[in-house]
């Protein structure tokens, strides 16, 4: 399993490499693609914990005044399925998604109300054998934010890395996972993010037949009608990253 240490360090790597003149995949890909490129930004957490998980609320808080300043409207997981299925799908002027992995509390504490503060959305993606556990969100709480506004996504059942599982397996945590989430919900749940961002040249398949319309990954780069939907590209923030435009630039968009 990969652990948290080995993620960052997997990160900083490629921080490092977009620093010196960026994957040439990825920048080729970003600047073939027709059509409008969306930015996805992930975070973790939001408080006063430890770590480059977290960033603290008034940093949050400044990264969506900062986006708006830029200009950006937020959208949901369906207007970007919508999209995906049809480029000519009506967008606001410079779209961008905000997503949230791992489903701690501190998104409905914290992230939630300023979201919410700034008429601003995100996505959730839950890990539902964690639902109610100490720190996690419980039921009541994905029900809440689903209800206003906020999407939600699934992030497995237990979080472990599904490109080093065989077929059987990830097929059963992205299916159950999914199932959970819908039966919660009474709503369909069409995206997943893959744990650790660990996915393999099997799982577009399997996601595909687990009901997903999409996958998304810790590669950084943006999102366009031209995207590989199972291998959707993001832009993680860290406590350590300074103003959210740079961060952006330094991870893929513009």
């Amino acid at each position: 399993m990969l652990s948290r240490r080995r993620f960052l360090q997997k990160c900083l790597l490629a921080t490092v490499a977009m620093g010196i003149g960026g994957s040439p995949f990825s920048r080729s890909r970003a600047r073939a693609a027709t059509g409008t490129d969306i930015p996805v930004l992930l975070y973790h957490r939001v408080g006063d914990t430890q770590g480059h998980m977290t960033v603290s609320p008034k940093r949050f808080a400044t990264d969506l005044a900062n986006l708006k300043d830029m200009g950006f409207s937020t959208i949901s997981l369906d207007l970007f399925r919508r999209y995906l299925a049809d480029p000519e799908t009506p967008l606001p002027e410079n779209p961008l998604m905000i997503s949230f992995d791992d489903g701690y509390l501190d998104n409905f504490l914290n992230a939630y109300p300023l979201l919410r503060e700034y008429g601003m959305t995100a996505a959730f993606y839950i890990i539902t054998g964690m639902v109610g556990e100490a720190d996690r969100l419980t039921p009541a709480h994905i029900r809440e934010i689903a209800a206003n506004g906020m999407s939600i996504g699934s992030h497995t059942v237990s979080h472990r890395e599904l490109g080093e599982m065989d077929t059987e397996e990830a097929a059963s945590e992205m299916s159950l996972s999914r199932l959970y989430l819908e039966g919660l919900l009474q709503r369909s749940v069409n995206f997943i993010a893959y744990p650790k961002g660990s996915y393999n040249e099997f799982t577009a398949k399997i996601a595909n037949e687990a009901a997903y319309n999409g996958g998304f990954s810790v590669e950084y780069g943006t999102c366009a009608h031209t995207s590989n939907p199972y291998a959707l590209r993001r832009i993680p923030i860290f406590s350590f990253d300074r103003e959210i435009k740079q961060t952006m630039i330094k991870r893929g968009w513009g």
